[in-house]
């Protein structure tokens, strides 16, 4: 499993991020054709949490399949992974719209479970003359370059990799006294902590808006930022 990958598609069109999906396929299908998504040209990259919540999992995971989609793994993802062999973890999960997962059938499950362990943790895309980062809920580091070479580290007993997945300490840094701009990228576009509308934080773009909540989904044009 590879927690880093970089996106070596040549993008003809545009780049756009979505954030948070939780099964909310039909919402992100009309805001693709409201934006007039070009399916041939354009790349959309989602910062993760793909299902658990919504009605339509089964819809937003095939998404994965599509050559004008990618993904990095958010916390729910890791949820359906974790859960298939951990009793804790399953019952969070369940908690938190994870229900429909342990409905399926068992082989559903695992073919589910092995994609989500495949996606990465951090997605990196060259457009425009402009690096973009992508990742689900944390960025620890104020350098893009630190922060991939300690992906598979541990730090004070947890993982990089989780903390970047569950982590909300660069979106309560309101003050911005901890954090500062993400340095060697032009910005990092996350997801996992919901808010009304799209956060800024230097250059880092909280772009949860609360898809299943609220019926807001934002879709990022990076041509924009």
């Amino acid at each position: 499993m590879a927690l880093f990958k970089k996106l070596e598609k040549q993008i003809e069109g545009k780049l756009y991020a979505v954030g948070d999906l939780h099964g909310c396929y039909n919402l992100l299908m009309q805001k693709l054709r409201d934006i007039g998504f070009d399916f041939e040209k354009d790349h959309l990259v989602s910062v993760g949490d793909l299902v658990d919540r919504g009605p339509q999992n089964l819809q937003c995971i095939e998404l994965l399949s599509q050559p004008w989609f990618s993904a990095v793994r958010g916390n729910h993802e890791d949820l359906c992974v974790q859960g298939l062999h951990n009793e804790s973890a399953k019952r969070c999960h369940i908690a938190n719209g994870g229900e429909w997962f342990y409905m399926l059938d068992g082989q559903v499950m695992y073919n589910i479970a092995h994609v989500f362990a495949q996606l990465p943790i951090a997605i990196e895309v060259d457009y425009k003359g402009k690096r973009f980062g992508f990742v689900h809920g944390h960025i620890e580091h104020n350098n893009w370059d630190d922060f991939k070479n300690d992906l598979h580290s541990v730090v004070e007993g947890r993982h990089v990799a989780d903390h970047v997945m569950w982590g909300r300490d660069r979106f309560g840094d309101w003050e911005g006294t901890r954090y500062s701009a993400v340095e060697n990228v032009h910005a990092v576009i996350l997801g996992h902590s919901v808010s009304p509308q799209l956060v800024k934080l230097h250059n880092c773009y909280f772009i949860d808006t609360g898809a299943v909540h609220w019926a807001t989904l934002t879709v990022l044009d990076l041509d924009l930022i």
